[in-house]
């Protein structure tokens, strides 16, 4: 809509400054204030669900200052203006801030002719980076990508009930995740000593927050560093899964390699003791084979901790499997049609997250039976088919546009731009960058 104002978030512990900077009049800027929150923690939370073009941080602020929240808004949004206000007259902040790509740094008491300038800067790059419709549409796409959901799910999935190794395959490509088939896994346990109990005094609001924490500190402390992926239940235990095979041959040979990690990390946690309110113990799980075995490892981990095991699922499992029937002969022309309109919307919705169910209920089909026609009439299975129509999309952007490469990781349906690299480099046999660079070489030498 082409009246559309931008939105406006204000993050500051103090109350009074909070209020101050909402009573400002920001209509002359085209812009009206969405949220306003009293540290980075909460600001963070408030922009998974609802997003913002111009952010206002202070930087001395409990749990997560002014200068961590800048930084991880600049990497995980960067169509972010953030406007930094302090009351320390510090080069040394204004340049950490406009390193974490700040757009002005203000001090305090605000002068309010410096904030509307801020402000009128902001509103301008914003609207000469792109048009509303073209803001609407990478919107749009942010909504669609629900990988980060699928992974919880699938994660979850893994750890506690058997799932077939073409489950495995599909689910993973859809939530992102990376795992070879014949790569060897474990599975660490770190609960905090009260589990399965909230801590004492703990109300609902605190508890999503420190559960909200902990998913973002594994995310720092785990995932960010290669090291496999993590998982964060309801009640507070966290499960590390070890997927890095260099990491696993260590833990093989030398248990005490691993148990070091796990300390530096229980260590990192301890930041957060007052927010946290509990020691945290863990366990090691076995060494296993194989993504199906994973769960495995997790029920011998939670066994160690002298709590229930994981629920066996297997015979659910296999009734459902059965359940699952192909629904009847199909004539192979029509077949032929399906398959073609699959690959229709597969081309129209590429560049979003789509499972094989979604797509089964586009043609009207089972998902199992879908599965097999795809691999009967196509020769190769939907989730290749899927994965290379997008590599060939991201060569095509790679070659004739001077997008970012997580920008292009998210125009062909991939939202974290470390497994859009993976993937791109498992199919295409070098990286983005390596491919660009070819690309511009073979441009240049054929002049």
């Amino acid at each position: 809509m082409a009246n559309e104002k931008l939105k406006l978030m204000i993050v500051d512990d103090e109350y009074e400054i909070r209020q101050g900077l909402r009573s400002f009049d920001y209509s002359a800027f085209g812009i009206e204030v969405s949220d306003d929150c009293e540290n980075g923690l909460f600001a963070l939370k408030a922009l998974e669900l609802a997003p913002a073009d111009i952010l206002v941080t202070d930087i001395r602020m409990p749990l997560m200052d002014g200068l961590e929240l800048a930084e991880k808004v600049a990497a995980r949004y960067p169509h972010i203006k953030i406007i930094v206000l302090s009351g320390y007259d510090d080069f040394e902040y204004a340049k950490k801030c406009m390193k974490h790509g700040a757009l002005d740094y203000l001090l305090k008491p605000l002068d309010f002719e410096e904030y509307e300038k801020a402000l009128a800067e902001a509103a301008r790059l914003i609207d000469r980076e792109k048009d509303v419709q073209e803001r609407a549409a990478v919107l749009e796409r942010k909504a669609k990508l629900s990988a980060h959901h699928l992974r919880r799910k699938f994660l979850r999935d893994l750890l506690q009930r058997a799932m077939t190794d073409e489950a495995i395959e599909l689910e993973s490509a859809f939530s992102e995740v990376m795992l070879e088939e014949n790569g060897e896994y474990a599975v660490c346990l770190l609960r905090l000593d009260s589990y399965p109990d909230r801590p004492r005094g703990v109300g609902d609001k605190e508890w999503n927050l420190i559960l909200f924490t902990l998913d973002n500190l594994m995310q720092d402390l785990w995932d960010e560093q290669g090291m496999g992926y993590h998982e964060v239940d309801d009640k507070g235990q966290i499960s590390l899964i070890l997927t890095n095979p260099d990491e696993v041959a260590e833990l093989k040979r030398s248990p005490e390699h691993l148990r070091a990690r796990m300390e530096r990390i229980v260590l990192g946690l301890k930041r957060f003791r007052g927010l946290l309110k509990s020691h945290m113990s863990y366990v090691m799980g076995p060494t296993v084979a194989g993504p199906g075995r994973i769960r495995l490892s997790y029920r011998e981990a939670g066994a160690l901790f002298h709590a229930p095991s994981a629920r066996e699922e297997e015979e659910q499992a296999a009734s459902e499997a059965r359940e699952e029937t192909i629904g009847g002969e199909l004539e192979r022309e029509n077949g032929h049609r399906l398959i073609e309109e699959a690959k229709r919307f597969v081309e129209e919705n590429y560049d979003r997250t789509i499972t094989l169910d979604d797509v089964a209920r586009h043609v009207h089909l089972n998902a199992s039976y879908l599965s097999f026609l795809f691999k009967e009439m196509t020769g190769q299975k939907y989730i290749d088919y899927l994965i290379l129509y997008r590599i060939e999309k991201a060569k095509s952007l790679l070659k004739q546009t001077n997008y970012k490469i997580h920008e292009i990781g998210e125009r062909v349906g991939y939202e974290n731009p470390r497994y859009f690299t993976l993937v791109f480099k498992k199919y295409a046999k070098q990286s983005p960058v390596e491919y660009r660079n070819a690309c511009y070489q073979a441009e240049s030498g054929g002049r």
